[in-house]
């Protein structure tokens, strides 16, 4: 049986979009670790609960599982926050990304690294922040047709803004 404590640390890890298990568990212990270790058995077995929890929520419709084995909310907006990428940044981001797909096509030499420390410093975004964007912007660049960066497997799970943004930087 499911601690019924763990469905609301779900909701918050998923609450900005999808996370890998592993990401949903360590946001879970970052935020609620006293909790955890003071709730006797719960310390034990919390992981597990959280497994539980999301099978739970899949079979009901209100969680998918995408073929990553990522989790995401069904019918979740991401509330705006830190978390959630503003229009400048995803902006910011959609350019480097063509400029570097624009650089593997043509056979040019690619600057990756110097690329992304740029998107880094210009955002303020952690790199696995980035790279969970990056791979969005590929499922986009998927959906008009072209080879995605091979660095950046697609997702599916776009946030808002990111395909009018790939759209207009495709097109110029």
């Amino acid at each position: 049986m499911t601690d019924a404590r763990v469905r609301p640390w779900l909701l918050e890890a998923l609450a900005h979009g999808s996370a890998s298990p592993l990401d949903v568990a360590r946001l879970t212990w970052q935020r609620h670790e006293a909790e955890i270790r003071s709730a006797g058995d719960l310390l034990y077995t919390w992981q597990l609960d959280l497994q539980e929890c999301a099978a739970a929520m899949a079979r009901d419709g209100s969680l998918l599982v995408d073929p990553d084995g990522r989790w995401a909310l069904t019918g979740v907006t991401p509330s705006p926050g830190r978390d959630a990428w503003r229009e400048d940044e995803i902006v910011v981001a959609v350019a480097a990304y063509v400029a570097l797909l624009r650089a593997e096509h043509t056979g040019q030499p690619l600057r990756t690294s110097s690329v992304i420390a740029d998107v880094l410093a210009r955002t303020g975004r952690t790199s696995s922040q980035l790279d969970a964007l990056m791979a969005n912007i590929s499922a986009v660049v998927q959906e008009h047709g072209y080879a995605p960066l091979s660095s950046y497997p697609p997702r599916s799970n776009v946030p808002r803004g990111v395909r009018p943004a790939v759209a207009a930087a495709l097109e110029a």
